[in-house]
């Protein structure tokens, strides 16, 4: 540039506002918050500037601890902006430090903006009044949405007008997903080595565009709970199987669709050129076609998308390309974008320099002939400008009225005065040319940014509909079927299968399972040993009732489900060193979460609770969570995996709710054959030796483990033949036998006063350990 050029922060690049294409994961969403608590309520602002997603929560717990987990796991922002007394809150510093490569910074303006809220967006959103957004009666979460939109305005240094509405997903709307349910399930990513091959997500995303695997990922995270909602896409789905034809068309139109979530927000924030603009309209021409595809389609969703796709994107079409050329350079300084026709004063400058060119041409030949310098040349560089060339052998032929401009080693350059006045004619020409092309493409990128509403709402159905034809893909695939909707509370499966586990056996046929849980089936307690498909049947269940309510088919011969509001999924071991958490708490926690948030609309999957303390107290620990499942007013459908087989004696006590089952095996030769079926009634053994010699354990260590296996199975016979089991109440809970006067006396006095069915798994905890320190001063 001639002269000062102008140094200025032109934008500020942080975590969460990323917009370089090279930097985004194309079927991944890069969110950053904002969050805000007060007294009970937290308030949360989700964006993504990349998309122009903008979307608030607020909710009021008194345990907002489990709530912020929950959301960072669903989210996993980038970055989380909030306001500077809240990141001296050591509590809440500690939960989002969790989460891992997310940014936190306290902004220093939150106060300004927040205190401000309702103008600073009824001022951006252009509206009189939030309430059209369904937003209005979120104070908290307004000012969260408030300061971040104010921190997107800093750091892009200018306006965000790509993002155009402020969503909240209503309570009630959709089926909660806990932090622990998430991993359990292995949706996203594989508990084992936390990769994407493996989980729930490879298997479902077959979709074609990066705006479609996003979305993907966001009903997943969010799926639905009403059956309208649920039935519009199953309906759709179910269109798309029957009719391959078209399917397999949209499919290969759809997979021409560029990233235009993407497009719109780099034009908006002025990262766009020619290109993004060209890309663009090439992207609404299928769109369109899209559009007559669907209109061969009766589903009412599809009517839906077809109704989101504008008519008017025709227009903005033929616009650009009446205005820009088909193959633009990337730079939008240098001109070159603009057709030929658009502008007259550009048409004219333009004309100059063709002219020029040629009179370049004629004034070499004529120099050449006056001098007779037969190598001599007129060239012109961004550095000199236009110049003559000749060679040293030649400068005794130079003419006086050359001026010299440039000595080189084997040449000399000179300029002339016709030379120089065309040379300012040109140049200036052609710097005039290029402003006029850049303020030309500024009218153009401000025609398309007028219309952002109506592209974000063609990319929108173009990801709905790539979602749901990867649905229909995967139906006929995987041979899924679509599941009956029920409102009487109850889940019956008939040969249902594990997406995952079907899908990673090579030479292996899956063996499927059924299920009925109702109200005389509510919980079952299912046992047998390692490696019999206990935890894939329990889980496969679970991600049945999890594709039906974000609108797939499901793996089974037949299914017909009730909307649950809630999964849980308790599930492992795992320490939280870092929070001071040993195994056992990890499964309290979670366990004591299930408890309090469990409604009778809930399924809960429990797999080996009680692992992670000794026998007594986590057998004892297990039944008082078995029945406080059963006994409360809140009767929420449980599948109950465990190796505690004395708990297979509630279905005695609980007639009418719990049933035993298991997962059969045969013994062959002391060794146990898996037939991964499930049955009823209640196991014996666990085969654990037979499936610690199964995973390598040296020979000595197995032959060691059967003598002591032994010789305890034969202690215990003979404990149970000399003594009578002592039982608390009528519960069946077999206590060890009395070894003298004292014990005994002590175990009949306290155990008499102990009702377990009326107790809390808190106060059972709490009575464990008194008995436990009154045990010891008897000792």
């Amino acid at each position: 540039k001639k002269g000062l050029v102008k140094r200025d922060v032109v934008r500020i690049v942080t975590p969460g506002t990323v917009m370089d294409e090279k930097a985004l994961e194309q079927k991944e969403n890069n969110y950053i918050i904002s969050l805000a608590i007060e007294k009970d309520t937290v308030g949360m602002t989700v964006a993504d500037i990349s998309t122009g997603y903008f979307s608030i929560m607020q909710t009021t717990t008194k345990h907002y601890t489990q709530t912020l987990i929950d959301e960072l796991a669903r989210i996993h922002p980038a970055e989380c902006i909030l306001p500077e007394e809240l990141y001296n809150n050591a509590e809440v510093l500690g939960i989002l430090k969790k989460e891992r490569d997310m940014n936190i910074f306290p902004y220093a303006l939150w106060k300004r903006f927040a205190d401000d809220a309702k103008q600073v967006l009824t001022s951006h959103f252009k509206v009189a009044t939030l309430a059209g957004f369904g937003v209005h009666d979120k104070p908290v979460a307004l000012k969260t949405a408030a300061a971040l939109l104010g921190y997107l305005q800093e750091t892009q240094k200018g306006t965000v007008d790509h993002i155009r509405k402020i969503t909240s997903l209503p309570t009630g709307e959709c089926l909660l997903l806990d932090r622990s349910t998430m991993i359990n399930l292995e949706l996203f990513a594989t508990l084992r080595d936390h990769e994407t091959k493996g989980s729930l997500l490879s298997v479902l995303d077959t979709t074609v565009t990066a705006m479609g695997g996003r979305l993907l990922k966001q009903w997943l995270r969010k799926p639905l709970a009403t059956a309208p909602a649920i039935t519009l896409r199953h309906d759709a789905v179910a269109e798309l199987v029957t009719n391959a034809s078209v399917r397999t068309t949209l499919s290969e139109q759809i997979e021409n669709v560029n990233d235009i979530e993407r497009l719109i927000s780099r034009l908006a924030v002025g990262l766009g050129n020619g290109r993004d603009i060209i890309n663009l309209t090439s992207s609404l021409k299928t769109i369109l076609e899209v559009k007559k595809l669907l209109s061969k389609l009766t589903s009412p969703l599809f009517q839906e998308i077809e109704h989101m796709i504008s008519s008017e994107l025709h227009d903005t079409i033929v616009y650009v390309q009446k205005h820009i050329v088909p193959e633009p350079p990337i730079s939008i300084r240098e001109g070159h974008m603009i057709q030929q026709g658009v502008h007259q004063e550009l048409d004219r400058l333009r004309k100059i320099v063709a002219g020029s060119r040629d009179w370049i041409i004629e004034l070499e030949k004529k120099e050449r002939e006056k001098t007779g310098i037969a190598s001599l040349k007129v060239r012109f560089n961004q550095v000199f400008g236009f110049y003559i060339e000749v060679s040293k052998s030649n400068l005794a032929l130079v003419p006086a009225v050359y001026m010299r401009k440039q000595t080189l080693v084997n040449a000399e350059r000179f300029i002339t005065p016709e030379l120089k006045e065309q040379e300012e004619i040109i140049l200036t020409a052609e710097e005039r040319i290029n402003d006029l092309e850049y303020t030309l493409f500024q009218e153009v990128l401000q025609h398309v940014l007028s219309k952002v509403a109506i592209l974000q709402d063609a990319a929108e159905s173009i990801a709905t509909l790539d979602c749901l034809v990867s649905f229909a893909h995967n139906a006929e695939k995987n041979n899924y079927v679509r599941p009956t909707l029920l409102t009487t509370g109850e889940i019956k499966i008939t040969n249902g299968r594990h997406p995952v586990v079907e899908q990673l056996l090579e030479n292996t046929q899956f063996v499927p399972n059924g299920v009925t849980l109702d109200d005389k089936s509510q919980l079952l307690i299912i046992t047998g040993p390692n490696m019999a498909g206990k935890s894939v049947f329990i889980r496969q269940v679970a991600l049945i009732v999890l594709l039906n309510q974000i609108g797939s088919f499901v793996p089974a011969e037949q299914a017909s489900l009730s909307i649950v509001d809630h999964i849980f999924v308790r599930s492992g071991a795992s320490d939280v060193i870092t929070s001071g958490l040993s195994t056992f708490m990890v499964e309290m926690v979670e366990t004591a979460h299930i408890l309090h948030h469990a409604t009778d609309k809930s399924l809960i999957i429990m797999d080996e609770i009680g692992r992670g303390t000794s026998t007594y107290d986590g057998i004892s620990i297990a039944w008082s969570v078995a029945e406080y499942l059963v006994s409360q007013q809140k009767n929420p459908k449980t599948l109950f995996a465990t190796h505690y087989h004395e708990l297979q004696v509630l279905e005695e006590r609980y007639p009418t709710q719990i049933r035993n089952f298991h997962m059969s095996i045969v013994s062959e030769k002391e060794q146990p054959i898996f037939l991964h079926t499930l049955a009823p009634g209640g196991a014996s053994h666990s085969f654990g030796v037979a499936v610690a010699k199964l995973a390598g354990i040296p020979d000595s260590v197995i032959g060691r483990a059967k003598e002591l296996l032994q010789e305890l199975e034969q202690r215990n016979q003979s404990s149970d033949g000399e003594h009578s089991k002592s039982v608390s109440g009528d519960s069946g809970v077999v206590v060890p036998p009395p070894q003298n006067d004292k014990l005994s006396n002590f175990i009949n006095t306290e155990f008499d006063q102990i009702d377990i069915s009326t107790m809390t798994p808190l106060e059972a905890l709490n009575t464990l350990a008194k008995l436990k320190e009154n045990l010891k001063k008897l000792a």
